[in-house]
């Protein structure tokens, strides 16, 4: 087959401008993710110094996706670099910082042995019977004028999966998001979530909390069918009627207190899901859920509900 010159000379230009745009657009890629990595670089480490956690985090590099514009810390740990709380593989910050103080977080633990963390992580990975520590989860938090509407979700191998989602409204418009997370983060890091209605206990107002738990070996381990077995029921459910007395749900002698035990020794019998709600009649602050705690009233009084599946 014959192709005339003038088409020989069109098929010439079109193969050649295909070649110039291609080149034109991995030219572009290479500028967006070399130069939006060191944006993205920039503007994390002004927040973790901003926040007081640059000296716990510790990260390898941060990759940009260009088509995404994700950007991900790679090898990341949290603690002492050489004994952390946690190793992450990576950390994906989706859409940031385009739609901050929003968040849409995933992020993978990296397969940790037992003696490469730190002491206390350590010791948490022995009482839930495991040696090495892997798993996934994810954190998006949405924030529209006071209201912040937040869903973690965590799956630890061998372990078990936790859904949480929260609803909470700001009282304070001084308050930075930025400041709060890392107050969450280090509070329960540390092992010391009560510091949080001592610093937000005005600011803050709970609507909803749903938390759900679906088990594949934590409470297997800690509950094990030869010991809850070893016992009578009538000793466990009047054990779990004090504990809820003790963690200010309930008085022990109260039908909501009753109902929390068999609720439990049921999920510790046959551990699958456990859910907890809570839906108070109107928003709730921190310092009335930790002063109704104190009365031993949290559970009635914040409209708390617990089942087992």
């Amino acid at each position: 087959m014959n192709i005339s010159p003038k088409l020989q000379n069109l098929l010439g230009k079109a193969i050649t401008y295909f070649i110039l745009l291609s080149c034109m657009a991995i030219f572009i890629v290479y500028l967006v993710q070399r130069f939006g990595t060191q944006y993205a670089e920039d503007k994390i480490q002004e927040q973790l110094n901003q926040s007081g956690l640059a000296p716990f985090v510790h990260y390898e590099s941060i990759h940009l996706d260009p088509f995404t514009l994700t950007p991900s810390l790679e090898n990341v740990s949290f603690g002492n670099e050489n004994a952390p709380w946690l190793r992450f593989a990576r950390i994906s910050l989706n859409s940031y910082p385009i739609k901050y103080p929003n968040l849409d977080v995933d992020f993978w633990i990296q397969e940790s042995p037992i003696d490469s963390l730190s002491r206390d992580t350590r010791h948490l990975m022995r009482a839930a019977g495991i040696n090495t520590l892997l798993g996934k989860g994810s954190f998006t938090s949405k924030v529209e004028g006071e209201n912040v509407s937040s869903h973690f979700k965590l799956d630890i191998k061998n372990l078990g999966k936790l859904d949480l989602s929260s609803k909470i409204s700001l009282l304070d418009s001084s308050i930075v998001m930025s400041d709060l997370r890392s107050d969450v983060l280090a509070s329960f890091a540390l092992g010391q979530p009560e510091a949080l209605p001592i610093i937000y206990g005005d600011a803050i107002e709970l609507h909803s909390l749903k938390v759900n738990y679906e088990e594949s070996g934590l409470i297997a381990h800690l509950f094990p069918q030869s010991a809850i077995l070893q016992d009578s029921p009538e000793n466990q459910l009047n054990g779990l009627k004090y504990m809820s007395q003790a963690l200010g749900l309930a008085p022990a002698d109260s039908e909501e207190a009753k109902h929390v035990a068999e609720t439990l020794l049921m999920f510790f019998m046959q551990p699958e899901k456990l859910s907890l709600t809570m839906q108070p009649s109107s928003a709730l602050n921190l310092k009335q859920l930790a002063l109704m705690a104190n009365e031993g009233s949290l559970y009635k009084d914040s409209k708390m509900t617990l089942s087992a599946n």
